[in-house]
């Protein structure tokens, strides 16, 4: 694309990503947090599941252990051509070199006066659609294709104008629920008004692909998906300035897919339940607890219009009290079929109640008794 072609998101979209790569060895610097700068050469090396540094020092290089939660520091072209906000210190080669990771590794392409488009190439999910979001055009492209496992599956999500990083956030975590999985977002690519890309962030570890999807849109069409997304991401920002845990309720249902077991994964699926309960009737007030959450839940699903009946109350407090109080399914066990028929129960409640508060309504896949079911609008 040249500098005089006029931007085009639907190309934009549709461009391979760059998931490995090295930059070769040339002039760059590693400063410390003291600020004190050594000079040398350095190299970059990219591949799926990591970002490494080599850094050969002009002169002898001691990399001070950085406190708790720190970097050792950053490490930066010469000519500014890439640069490594948060460096850590793995150890020195060797040839006495000094080894790097990062998690975040920007790589600068061409100077702009404003960024006019920003792509989001994702992993662990695949789907097609457009819409407006906030004001802006918004197009989901699938980068592959025929596909066996989800890990393999790419998308990118293309939207007018620069992202902030509270925004990309969003973004990603309205992905994930919409896929089913706690998606990885491995690229964050600006583009000029020309189309010319400005900058792109590599990113490595920030999330994992898990085990497997739940998606609430298995064997629903795309524009289904496409609008949930859309109603989730617009939702976020105005939920979470009122104070709801949304980002914590959509953390907890796509984290449950992270781990093979099952009774760790229906307690991640109960968690979300009760933090949308706890919230709706106490708001952000912190008390003793109660030993039944059966009145929280009855007022949410008033409140939400979640459709549950009596005997689902029921069922959903003793499984409150199976898995959060006593720990773990209990008897009748895995061999009779009844915990992963349970998980499925509190899956659906789970995803409703996230439709629910952003405003979703229409097809969605009924984990419990597999088939597509359909969510009626709210009653305003």
């Amino acid at each position: 694309m040249s500098e005089n072609t006029p931007l085009s998101l639907d190309a934009l979209a549709r461009r391979p990503p760059l998931e490995q790569f090295t930059i070769e060895s040339g002039p760059a610097f590693f400063e410390a947090r003291d600020g004190g700068r050594s000079a040398g050469t350095a190299a970059v090396f990219v591949s799926r599941p990591s970002i490494a540094i080599r850094f050969t020092p002009d002169c002898g290089l001691t990399v001070t252990r950085a406190a708790y939660g720190e970097s050792n520091g950053r490490i930066a072209a010469v000519d500014g051509s890439w640069c490594v906000q948060n460096a850590n210190h793995a150890g020195s080669a060797f040839d006495g070199d000094q080894l790097f990771g990062t998690m975040s590794l920007t790589v600068s392409q061409a100077a702009a006066d404003e960024v006019a488009a920003t792509r989001l190439v994702i992993a662990g999910a695949a789907w097609q659609g457009s819409g407006d979001l906030d004001g802006r055009r918004v197009i989901a492209h699938p980068l592959s294709r025929d596909t066996v496992s989800h890990h393999d599956q790419r998308m990118s999500i293309t939207i007018e104008k620069d992202l902030d990083e509270g925004t990309t956030e969003t973004l990603g975590r309205a992905c994930s629920f919409v896929a089913g999985i706690d998606v990885e977002v491995l690229q964050v690519e600006r583009f000029s008004v020309q189309g010319a890309l400005v900058d792109v962030k590599h990113q490595r570890g920030f999330r994992r692909v898990g085990r497997g999807p739940h998606s609430p849109f298995t064997g629903v069409a795309d524009k289904h998906r496409m609008r949930a997304w859309i109603a989730l991401a617009s939702a976020f920002p105005r939920l979470l300035e009122a104070g709801a845990p949304i980002d914590m309720i959509v953390d907890q249902i796509s984290a449950h897919n992270q781990v093979a077991q099952i009774n760790v994964s229906a307690q991640l699926l109960l968690l979300a339940t009760v933090t949308a309960a706890y919230h709706q009737m106490h708001g952000i007030t912190v008390d003793g607890g109660a030993a039944s959450r059966r009145g929280e839940l009855s007022h949410l699903n008033n409140k939400l219009t979640l459709g549950l009946s009596d005997e689902d109350l029921e069922r959903f407090e003793r499984l409150r009290v199976e898995l959060l109080d006593a720990g773990y399914f209990h008897k009748p066990g895995y061999e009779t079929g009844r915990p992963q028929q349970d998980i499925k129960f509190i899956r659906d409640i789970a995803h409703i109640i996230v439709f629910r508060l952003c405003g979703y309504a229409g097809p969605f896949y009924g984990a419990e008794r597999f088939v597509t079911r359909e969510l009626a609008a709210a009653k305003s």
